[in-house]
């Protein structure tokens, strides 16, 4: 991600890495006080041992450290993801109906979240 080569953007991850996660801090004046968290991925062999959850919690904390007062993230709809971010304390900020595209004609909804730190 050039983002992080350029420092637009912060990647944490877990030895291996077997997970990773992007962090994204508000760019134009208006929104310095929030980032976005860009991208959680965990390497399917490695899911359901509280990676996700992990490094979630360090981004929050990146996040803290970095002086922000919120974060934003997406999810994709008709997975597990609304669900693990909402029983994190995440608020549901609204959905974006058939947004993804998937490929093969599937389409998903998009599910925005915000934590407030």
């Amino acid at each position: 991600m050039a983002e992080v080569l350029d420092g637009r953007a912060h990647l944490l991850a877990t030895p291996g890495p077997t997970s990773v996660v992007f962090l994204r801090p508000g760019a134009a004046p208006r929104f310095v006080h929030r980032g976005e968290v860009v991208r959680l991925m965990v390497h399917p062999a490695a899911q359901g041992r509280g990676l996700g959850r992990a490094l979630l919690d360090a981004a929050v904390a990146h996040a803290r450290l970095l002086g922000l007062e919120q974060l934003l993230l997406s999810a994709r709809g008709g997975t597990t993801l609304p669900a693990f971010y909402a029983g994190l304390g995440w608020t549901e900020v609204g959905v974006f109906p058939r947004a993804l595209h998937l490929g093969g004609g599937e389409r998903r909804d998009e599910h925005w979240f915000q934590l407030l730190l």
